[in-house]
């Protein structure tokens, strides 16, 4: 399966099918625990974890009628509205030659006004069963959708046609070739890179104008230029946007680290650890972005030794409330030389949270090492009830019966 660009998304995806590498239904466990925490921050506007609503040409495909139409009167309350078919674009044969249609809309339009609408529903279904949607355009915005590539045509030369729209001064246009990028596997972005405005791209990092959900992803795309000119620009431009007072900038700030990191490699990621993952006083929000940008950096970049990224991530076990995710990672990435770090933490004070705990046990029993084994039996000493209460949740999480990896 094709990995999955973050919000804008990507991380949100892949947080919820964290692919572990030991099938061990302690690890399991711990990463759906973990998925869960992602989840519940996915409404701020972290670039990674945004999750992204269709685009029109996902919704072209969806559908079985698709058309260009014109509102012809303004509905009475809870009636449906009379529209005016232009130009059929999908499932011309189910509307057997009708030139309008009457359906009911979500949202409010005056007469004349254009809208896309999308019907959608069973092979059998009669226009009126099926279920619509539209989207208001004008010509401008109808002109850019009826000339979008299909979904079939090959993700990188789908993305050459939208890579010119991005902010584009129509709403609907620059929001949905946004949209496009978005969903594009990261592979195929990377490939098309070069096509991306990277001055422009800076520019809107700093553009108050633009939507904020929008600047993770020009943080990043700005990681993926390959001309060294662009590079040295890029890499320079984003340490100074890091190292800005934490008030004048901080929408897409997890983009905005995993390109520098990125780019700057190993130089990169000591500047990262250095003000947030091992500073006790950085802001939380800038530790857990600092978190989504190292575990980018570890999916998909090259040049930083996953021993440096272990480190990193083992900083941030200092802090209880980050922990668990802290566990789940170093766990995942198989760094079985922090088991003594992480089996501390069990009795410490502060770290007596359940998530934690589950964490922490989740840990010990993947962990290979004979060690880890004898942390257990001593903590089921420790806290018997505890630590058998963790092992039930977990076996019952389980997709793999204990015993039976």
């Amino acid at each position: 399966m094709a990995s999955t660009w973050p919000s804008i998304i990507w991380m949100a995806k892949r947080s919820n099918s964290f692919a572990c590498s030991r099938p061990s239904y302690a690890i399991y466990a711990a990463c759906a625990a973990f998925a869960v925490a992602c989840l519940a921050d996915s409404s701020s506007a972290c670039p990674f974890c945004t999750v992204l609503k269709p685009t029109l040409c996902q919704l072209r495909e969806q559908a079985a009628v698709v058309a260009l139409a014109e509102v012809q009167s303004q509905p009475a309350a809870n009636k449906p509205s009379r529209l005016r078919l232009h130009r059929l674009l999908v499932g011309a044969d189910r509307l057997k030659g009708r030139d309008s249609l009457e359906i009911a809309l979500e949202m409010a339009a005056k007469p004349g006004s254009l809208l896309l609408i999308f019907g959608t529903g069973s092979d059998a279904a009669q226009p009126d069963e099926l279920a619509w949607n539209a989207v208001a355009v004008n010509e401008a915005s109808y002109a850019y959708f009826a000339r979008a590539p299909s979904l079939k045509t090959p993700v990188a030369e789908r993305l050459r046609y939208f890579a010119p729209y991005l902010e584009h001064r129509e709403p609907l246009v620059a929001e949905d070739a946004y949209l496009e990028f978005g969903h594009a596997p990261f592979d195929q972005v990377a490939r098309v890179a070069d096509l991306l405005p990277m001055a422009r791209l800076r520019t809107w990092l700093t553009d108050p104008h633009v939507t904020p959900e929008r600047k993770g992803f020009y943080g990043l795309a700005l990681g993926l230029g390959t001309a060294p000119s662009e590079r040295t620009g890029n890499t320079e431009f984003l340490r100074q946007l890091i190292l800005a007072p934490e008030d004048d900038f901080r929408a897409g700030f997890d983009g905005i680290l995993g390109g520098y990191l990125l780019l700057a490699g190993i130089k990169g990621l000591e500047l990262v650890d250095q003000r947030y993952l091992a500073n006790p006083r950085a802001a939380d929000g800038d530790v857990r972005h600092a978190m989504t940008a190292v575990r980018f950096y570890r999916e998909y970049g090259h040049e930083i030794p996953l021993d440096h990224l272990q480190q990193a991530m083992r900083h941030v076990l200092a802090r209880a409330e980050f922990a668990d995710s802290a566990i789940t990672d170093l766990a995942r990435w198989k760094d079985w030389g922090a088991l003594g770090q992480i089996a501390a933490l069990y009795t410490r004070e502060g770290y007596d949270r359940p998530a934690i705990r589950r964490a922490i046990v989740g840990y010990l029993l993947a962990c290979p090492d004979a060690a880890a084994v004898k942390t257990l039996v001593h903590l089921r000493q420790v806290d018997p009830q505890g630590i058998a209460a963790v092992e039930r949740i977990l076996s019952r999480t389980s997709s793999t019966p204990p015993g039976q990896e």
